[in-house]
């Protein structure tokens, strides 16, 4: 061991364990993901690796099993885990079905949630129970959390884990987050761990009348998360941070929203039509699949505007299925088949940009149950989902 630091191989002590949470934390409050004491407290106290057991990690030779055992923690496993790294725990038919999410996305969540002590919470997504035994320490008593999750290996883990862990109060029960726990209603902060199609009128129900809900809601292959308070008889807030989460199970999971994706071509079947400008921020060097801010921003309008609205490698799309697609790739738009879908995706970038590329953070939002009567306003969007009618406008 160096400067205090782990090497690779073999059961880390106490000691060292320590010191790797301490930098784990400070890594992320540099990188700016929150900024309370509460929630720095949260992360110093909580052991991420006293929460996992089995789970995934994707390299570029595949995924690769990790059998951790929290008690008995290896080097090479806490490197892993004590990092800023989204870690699969299930997989269901080939797709990731559980996990615990990405460390700077789960700090930046608690700020968001803003918990003040003694409030009631209800997380629906258990995971492995790291996210409730953060909320607890900022709630300041664990029979306050209540998580739920529709898996029943994963709801019989977390309980035993969080037990071990020093959280046996946290409550973990098996049912469908879609009902929430009306039992136990009203619940100060309602947080959703996972991608939903719409919000379920049951939460909306069992939150507090002052309230917050935050919810990533599914927009053209992304789950940018969406915060929103009562007024009245409608929800309303704004959107607050990209992400993807895993795709909620049962009446919260709507097919096809948005097109899924552009079928391969053959790159010899494929217009490429280069732009004597950049019309986006370079993409970092590192991540090359990784969309840039206002590549995201611009498929959030687009999705607006469009349903056939997808994400691609390339960059923001429009896709028809078999019949054709275009994406605004950095070099220039590519399409295939149908040219159309060129124009138009060009035109919508123009008018993106007319309106001066608003962010997703500059949408006002507003929810509706379905069955109300109601126009988006002027100059606005209206967006159709299963239990609400969410209408949205620039600021």
């Amino acid at each position: 061991m160096s400067e205090g630091l782990p090497d690779h191989g073999g059961v880390a002590s106490e000691a060292e364990l320590r010191i790797m949470v301490e930098r784990y934390v400070d890594e992320l409050k540099t990188a700016g993901a929150f900024d309370s004491p509460a929630v720095e407290r949260a992360l110093r106290r909580v052991e991420r690796h006293r929460l996992l057991e089995t789970f995934y990690y994707r390299t570029g030779e595949g995924r690769r099993t990790i059998e951790h055992d929290p008690g008995h923690p290896r080097r090479e496993d806490l490197a892993l885990i004590y990092a800023d790294t989204a870690l699969a725990t299930r997989h269901i038919d080939g797709l990731p079905a559980s996990s615990t999410s990405q460390a700077s996305l789960v700090a930046r969540m608690l700020e968001l949630l803003d918990v003040g002590e003694g409030m009631k919470i209800l997380e629906v997504g258990a995971g492995t129970g790291y996210n409730a035994a953060l909320l607890a320490e900022i709630a300041g008593d664990q029979r306050l959390v209540v998580t739920v999750d529709v898996l029943e290996d994963v709801v019989a883990q977390t309980r035993r884990l969080l037990a071990r862990a020093g959280y046996p109060d946290i409550q973990v029960l098996l049912r469908d987050g879609f009902e929430g726990v009306a039992e136990q209603a009203p619940f100060d902060r309602i947080v959703a761990t996972v991608g939903c199609s719409d919000l379920s009128p049951h939460w909306a129900e069992q939150l507090a009348d002052d309230g917050a809900m935050l919810v990533p809601l599914e927009q053209a292959n992304g789950h940018p998360l969406v915060l929103v308070r009562k007024d009245g008889g409608a929800l309303r807030g704004r959107m607050v941070l990209r992400t993807g989460f895993i795709p909620v199970r049962g009446p919260l999971h709507i097919g096809e929203q948005w097109a899924v994706g552009v079928y391969v071509a053959d790159p010899a079947d494929v217009v490429r039509e280069p732009d004597p400008g950049s019309r986006f921020s370079a993409r970092p060097p590192d991540e090359p699949m990784q969309l840039t801010d206002d590549e995201t921003d611009f498929l959030f309008f687009l999705g607006l505007e469009d349903r056939r609205a997808c994400w691609t490698p390339d960059g923001p799309a429009l896709s028809d299925g078999p019949s054709g697609w275009a994406a605004l790739a950095p070099d220039g738009i590519r399409w295939w088949k149908d040219a159309s879908l060129a124009r138009e995706l060009d035109r919508r970038y123009r008018d993106w940009d007319v309106r001066g590329r608003p962010a997703m953070e500059d949408y006002q939002i507003t929810f509706w149950p379905i069955d109300t009567e109601g126009d988006p306003p002027p100059g606005g969007w209206q967006i159709e989902r299963r239990f609400y009618r969410q209408l949205l406008s620039l600021r």
